[in-house]
């Protein structure tokens, strides 16, 4: 497969006072096209600082990052990103937020309309698509930001602890509803999380990270597909796969403790 996103020696450093705080140090890594690749790896590891940079949203401090060969600087329309709080407009229904990348491109009223309409009922929003963002429930609110990310067709989809905040028979729903969407359209994933469980559920490749963005472990998830995300859990594979990234997960954990002394 072709690598979508390449990742070369990037660095990146934020001053706190006089202090310099490197939370990327010379990382380098390739996401091939069409795959579903999850990042875990402990607070602080440098997991949402790369994804920002990835979506051309912060410099690097050193280091480069290419999309499909151009170097990337700013944000691409190729590249969805769906961050860890709701960014959805108060003021707007869910089918006006999700229309609302359509509008700013310049798409006409119809287009605009069929294709919110379209991803809401993707979503599982059908007939709530004139409530407003104060109406919903945390898991609606997930769905709208989800269905406006992919209004405007992004090839790649950047996802930073999407269903993090939710409770876990929501976070199971919509683990699934990502992979549906995700198996019957091709596209790339980058998906970062805090849970285990979630990774082997829906990645076909996991990288544990430690201090400075370093990979512990890169592990191909050789699980079936189509996957029941409630099930695939029981399935003995999956308990040696959990083992595995939880072992990685306290290396990445106590090689952070020892650079903090």
């Amino acid at each position: 497969m072709t690598a979508v996103i390449r990742i070369e020696r990037v660095s990146k450093s934020f001053l706190h006072g006089q202090q310099e705080n490197t939370v990327l140090a010379d990382m380098s890594l390739e996401i091939q096209q069409g795959s579903f690749v999850v990042m875990v790896g402990p607070s602080g590891c440098g997991k949402s600082t790369l994804l920002n940079i990835v979506a051309g949203l912060l410099p690097a401090s050193s280091g480069r990052v290419f999309y499909k060969e151009s170097l990337m600087v700013a944000p691409r329309l190729e590249v969805g990103y769906l961050t860890q709080k709701d960014t959805l407009m108060p003021w707007r229904s869910v089918e006006r937020n999700v229309e609302l990348p359509l509008e700013i491109r310049g798409i006409d009223r119809v287009s605009r309309e069929r294709i919110a309409s379209d991803l809401i009922g993707k979503v599982g929003l059908k007939n709530y698509e004139k409530l407003y963002p104060r109406q919903l429930s945390g898991g609606m609110l997930r769905r709208a930001s989800l269905a406006r990310m992919l209004c405007t067709d992004p090839e790649t989809l950047l996802m930073d602890e999407p269903f993090g905040a939710l409770d876990a028979q929501l976070r199971l729903e919509l683990q699934g509803e990502l992979l549906r969407l995700w198996e019957a359209s091709g596209k790339t994933v980058l998906f970062v999380t805090h849970d285990i469980e979630e990774a082997i559920a829906l990645g076909d490749r996991v990288l544990v990270l430690g201090s400075g963005g370093q990979i512990i472990l890169d592990h191909t998830i050789d699980l079936p597909r189509p996957r029941d995300v409630g099930r695939i859990r029981f399935q003995p594979q999956f308990v040696e796969i959990h083992h595995l990234l939880w072992n990685a997960l306290m290396v990445a954990r106590s090689q952070q403790q020892e650079v903090a002394l």
